[in-house]
């Protein structure tokens, strides 16, 4: 009896412990609270979701395709996810804050380099701001705050940053 009772504490406990982000749409103070997208023209595509609540969450995603021959189309896509401590939340939950009031849209264009697009939650819903490379004339385009966040998302994601 006593070893039923030891296996089912440990497995309630080992439920418990694995409970998923919670990256609902639907909160307005939790949930998903942004997406950030990078796709580069030479290096695969990233994406980022923050999932803010008790425990939050950064889920990563890279994929590039590495061949196209007919007929296989070769795709290799690594996912992650990282749950994070209260204080790494904190610093990425005030970097989306600052990013969502500081980011407007610009006409910076170029032949290669990187589209950022920037998903912040507004209340409910979401809005989208895509920028041609943020390294490109940081400061002066005023995506310093952009180039933080994007900076931190990799370091945590264990990708090597996009400097297109």
């Amino acid at each position: 009896m006593r070893i039923l009772l030891a296996f089912l504490i440990f497995f309630s406990f080992n439920a418990i412990s694995a409970t998923p982000p919670n990256c609902s749409v639907n909160g307005a103070f939790n949930g998903k609270l942004f997406e950030l997208s990078v796709v580069t023209s030479f290096n695969g595509n990233y994406n980022f979701e923050f999932c803010y609540d008790k425990t939050s969450y950064l889920i990563s995603e890279y994929s590039e395709v590495i061949s196209v021959k007919r007929p296989l189309r070769t795709t290799v896509k690594h996912d992650s996810k990282a749950e994070l401590d209260s204080n790494t939340a904190l610093i990425i939950k005030d970097l989306y804050r600052a990013v969502q009031a500081t980011i407007k849209t610009d006409d910076s264009r170029g032949m290669d380099g990187s589209t950022w697009c920037f998903k912040p939650k507004n209340g409910s819903t979401y809005s989208e701001t895509c920028l041609w490379s943020p390294y490109s004339n940081t400061e002066r385009r005023n995506l310093t705050d952009l180039v933080t966040l994007g900076n931190k998302l990799f370091e945590i994601s264990n990708f090597e940053s996009v400097q297109q």
